[in-house]
């Protein structure tokens, strides 16, 4: 039966162990636990009345102020409304530190001292009996911590808290200024070092307006960008120029090839027939000849006179026409050649007003490209400037809050503190009570705790089974069916026999069958019935298994071992007389004899 429960079989909440019963515990315990109690503070009570002893108690407060008003500034210092719980508490806690109780201990006679601390202790260790006694809790609903501590004589309770709070004011005081001085020192030293980086950022900067002729590091004021704009112009106009120079120039050799093709022969007679010269030669020439050949008239051709007369005409005609030749061929030279040189002139003048302008272009174009170039890198340097000059306007505006805080700081240093002394306390001049509820209480609870600690202990390693739910945690998992009630009116020892379909019998039919395999597989030949409480119906469950046995196996031995009120002879209808499992233990029967 065991192999059919496994791990995963377990029920929720279960495992193969034994519960703490309380209810239990409590039922079967409570009577010895008051009397075993009762006679343990019977014992204590005298012991504890011998040691009650009076005390005496010394008060006083600290205030903690939530939000301080500052000396300089429209505003107040960090308020700590919303951490003032834990800030308390902090505050509680740091009074209550060893350094702070020794300083305290030094400041007091040693009358005080011995009054409160043995004789011959150390600092360190007075200092934490002190930190034991102390009691130090800040007050709810209130900006105050309450301050007492108790003692067996009133000498010094009252000088050790005033002189507790004196110390812990002057050791915030202190740490307020060692604070407020390493604040002090790192602002200094990051103010240094933002002047020097700002010094360093000004010489930048002037480098930079060197070469900028600006301070205002705009592209607006960009001097070299205004140059290329205006050589940009001057480009633009050289260019339009040299296009319509190089038009007129092509255009006048052009004009001068079509020219060069035009006669200019009307031209050179024109010049020869208004040559004065030419012109007298021709009118004496003509006067001559005339004259010369009315000396002809009458004279024969063989004359010779006529024949030198004849020559001398001829002569004086070819001299005029050489002469007239001469003249045309001048004339020619003259007008052919002033028409080139006019014409060479206008080139040259064409030429040279072009090659002038494409030279100026190429000039120009050169300083234009050098602007462009400048005014790009003075570009950057507006852009680096600009850039500087907002680093340093932040430069500035945090060394003005460096220096701002470093003045408050120094002018803060002298603030009064947030914590401070309330009320200081008073040498008590009544007893404020004993320690007689304390030994009571201690006398109680102390054998009612020991009794209940070790009959728990007892409890927890008994590991008898005491209720069915032990049997379900030991087991770690349902042992079986559930075996209901059986129907009103049939008997539960006969449910298997006269209601076999009722669930009784169905779940004492599932046990039976359970019993059945287990034989079979491990070859179990006795099977125990237990029950956890007396009345449980342990005898009648058996006898119904054996019934529905009886249907699988040939044979089925019952055997009623218990002592305490036997059910099984009632139940079978078997003679009191009849021998049984007593008589075979004592010998005075035999097995068979009683079977």
């Amino acid at each position: 039966m065991a192999e059919e429960g496994n791990i995963s079989s377990l029920l929720p909440g279960t495992k193969k162990n034994k519960p703490i019963d309380i209810k239990g515990f409590l039922s079967r315990y409570f009577v010895f636990m008051i009397i075993a109690g009762n006679f343990g503070f019977t014992l204590l009570a005298p012991f504890g009345l011998l040691a009650i002893k009076p005390f005496y108690k010394a008060t006083a407060r600290i205030r903690i102020d939530p939000v301080v008003q500052t000396f300089i500034g429209k505003g107040e210092e960090t308020s700590i409304l919303q951490q003032y719980r834990g800030f308390a508490r902090t505050q509680a806690i740091s009074m209550r530190s060893i350094p702070i109780l020794a300083e305290v201990i030094e400041c007091l006679t040693p009358e005080q001292k011995n009054a409160n601390f043995p004789k011959g202790v150390s600092l360190e260790m007075c200092a934490a009996i002190l930190e034991k006694n102390l009691y130090i809790e800040p007050i709810y609903g209130s900006h105050l911590i309450d301050l007492a501590i108790h003692g067996n004589s009133s000498v010094g309770l009252a000088e050790i808290l005033n002189n507790l709070m004196a110390v812990y004011k002057k050791s915030l005081e202190s740490e307020k200024r060692v604070k407020n001085a390493n604040r002090l020192k790192f602002l200094r030293s990051e103010y240094d070092a933002l002047r020097k980086k700002i010094q360093e950022k000004m010489e930048k900067l002037q480098k930079l307006v060197k070469h900028t002729s600006t301070s205002s590091f705009s592209e607006a004021f960009n001097v070299y960008y205004k140059k290329a704009e205006q050589l940009q112009h001057a480009f633009v106009e050289l260019y339009l120029q040299r296009v319509d120079a190089e038009n007129f120039y092509h255009q006048r050799l052009k004009e001068k090839e079509e020219i060069l093709a035009l006669s200019m022969q009307p031209q050179v007679e024109e010049m020869v027939a208004n040559d004065w010269g030419l012109d007298s030669t021709q009118s004496w020439t003509y006067q001559k000849l005339q004259e010369m050949r009315s000396t002809l008239d009458g004279l024969s051709p063989d004359n010779k006179d006529r024949i030198y007369t004849e020559e001398k005409m001829k002569a004086m005609r070819k001299y005029e026409k050489d002469m007239t030749d001469e003249v045309r061929e001048l004339a020619r030279i003259v007008i052919y050649g002033k028409r080139e040189y006019e014409l060479e002139k206008q080139l040259i003048s064409a030429k040279n007003k072009f090659e002038t302008i494409k030279t100026a272009q190429k000039n120009i174009r050169v300083k234009l490209e050098n602007a462009k170039d400048e005014a790009v890198l003075n570009s950057e340097r507006l852009i680096v400037g600009e850039q500087i000059q907002a680093e340093l306007k932040h430069m500035r505006e945090l060394l003005f809050k460096y220096e701002s805080r470093i003045n408050e700081l120094g002018v803060q240093s002298n603030a009064p503190n947030r914590v401070y002394i309330s009320v200081r306390a008073q040498t008590p001049d009544f007893q404020a009570g004993s320690n007689a509820k304390k030994l009571f209480m201690l006398c109680l609870v102390l054998p009612f705790g020991a009794i209940t600690f070790i009959l728990f202990i007892i409890e927890f390693m008994d590991n008898r089974i005491r209720s069915p739910l032990n049997v379900v945690h030991a087991l770690g998992y349902p042992s079986t069916w559930p075996i209901a009630k059986a129907p009103k009116e049939v008997q539960f020892s006969r449910v298997t026999l006269d209601a076999p379909n009722s669930v009784s019998s169905k779940a004492v039919r599932s046990l039976a069958i359970r019993l059945n395999r287990d034989a079979e597989n491990n070859q179990s030949k006795v099977f125990l019935f237990s029950g956890v409480e007396p009345r449980t119906g342990t005898t009648e469950i058996l006898l119904n298994t054996a019934h529905q046995l009886g249907q699988m196996v040939p044979q089925v031995l019952l055997i009623e071992s218990t002592s305490d009120n036997p059910t099984l002879r009632k139940l079978l209808g078997v003679a009191s007389s009849h021998p049984g499992l007593s008589e075979i233990l004592d010998g005075r029967n035999t097995f068979e004899e009683c079977v």
